[in-house]
């Protein structure tokens, strides 16, 4: 039924395919992958370049929204020779769009009988060998594969990411593949070579001069530091992993505090609440409330935390109340419209105050 998806594609989008590669200059890791079916919340370089893709007759976002539905309505495995076609297509153009393509891809493989874990393996392998290895965004796909080898051997995935950084060096390029095997380390009960990682990690991120780029990759380096401390004994480190659990929503929060584009902010925060997003309920979270013996207090923590980084925290990154309530066909003056242009521009220096302002609100109800 798709087989003729690549001549489609090629009519569909002509010369200009859909998701340049300078659009996809922003790390996947398959872990952190929001269901398309559940509707997309798109990050702030996303939203940046929305109105760029806005000008295709396809993206890779809807492609895979096309793919989900075919695996409802027909099954797995036209899903997935709708995504194999797509994914030759993103091959043969070294489109970078691939590394969503196969993080869906993969998944699917896993989920139809008729592929075994081996013959997914080798054609994981042999889409890696046809693309560049000095893109960085193309070396996501190592992400994919390990996490593909953790589900058969965890320790073969640990040695095969290790391998990757030592071929690759550390650096930013190499982040989001250093904080996934600082998170396997953890759960393979390897605490100290995974702090160890994320020490390295963590000093690469003052180099970065881009706000929503270091917000980014700060939420992801205190969720990996809070698993951490999840997975450490005793009673200090579960507040630790409060206090960093708290921060990494903070950090994803802030992720969509941009003047321009507030709605995203309170599109988020609606998830928040509705449970559909974020800790509440997970078991790591409810298991760290029992051990400290504040699981009583669940209610008044999350309205203090979510009253902070709803209402308060966008005050501290510099909006303004009007800004924070804006609607679209508010009045505003030129000023107060390039007043938000400039947002962006501003460094991220807020850091050290979030990390105080959530340290006392959890050590209040812990001490």
């Amino acid at each position: 039924m798709y087989k003729n998806l690549q001549k489609w594609l090629s009519g569909l989008f002509g010369k200009d395919l859909p998701f340049p590669n300078e659009v996809h200059n922003e790390e996947v890791s398959p872990s952190e992958n929001i269901p398309f079916e559940d509707g997309m919340i798109f990050s702030r370089e996303e939203e940046t370049t929305k109105r760029k893709r806005e000008s295709h007759q396809a993206d890779v976002h809807k492609l895979m929204i096309k793919a989900t539905k075919i695996r409802k309505s027909e099954g797995y495995p036209p899903a997935i020779d709708f995504l194999k076609a797509l994914a030759e297509v993103y091959v043969e153009t070294q489109n970078t769009a691939l590394v969503i393509c196969m993080n869906k891809l993969i998944p699917y493989m896993k989920r139809d009988p008729e592929y075994k874990y081996k013959s997914i393996k080798k054609y994981l392998e042999s889409v890696i060998q046809r693309v560049p290895d000095n893109n960085s965004y193309f070396l996501n796909l190592h992400i994919t594969l390990a996490n593909l080898i953790k589900s058969n051997n965890p320790n073969k995935a640990i040695s095969y990411l290790t391998r990757r950084l030592e071929m690759y060096n550390i650096s930013l390029d190499t982040f989001s593949m250093q904080i996934t095997l600082a998170d396997m380390l953890i759960e393979n009960g390897e605490i100290q070579k995974a702090q160890a990682i994320l020490d390295k990690g963590k000093e690469l991120l003052p180099s970065i001069s881009d706000r929503y780029q270091l917000i980014k990759k700060e939420r992801k380096w205190f969720r990996s530091l809070a698993k951490l401390h999840f997975n450490s004994s005793g009673r200090s480190h579960k507040v630790n992993y409060l206090i960093y659990r708290f921060l990494e929503f903070a950090l994803d929060m802030a992720r969509v505090v941009d003047p321009l584009q507030m709605e995203c902010f309170h599109q988020r925060k609606d998830l928040y609440y509705k449970g559909e997003r974020g800790f509440i309920g997970t078991e790591d979270y409810e298991k760290a409330l029992m051990e400290l013996g504040i699981e009583n207090r669940k209610e008044a923590i999350i309205k203090e935390i979510f009253g902070f980084c709803f209402e308060e925290m966008p005050e501290l990154l510099g909006i303004t109340e009007k800004q924070l309530h804006y609607v679209t066909g508010d009045l505003e003056s030129l000023a107060e419209f390039s007043e938000k242009k400039m947002y962006q521009r501003k460094a991220f220096k807020e850091l050290p105050e979030l990390e105080k302002r959530i340290s006392k609100l959890v050590r209040k109800y812990v001490e």
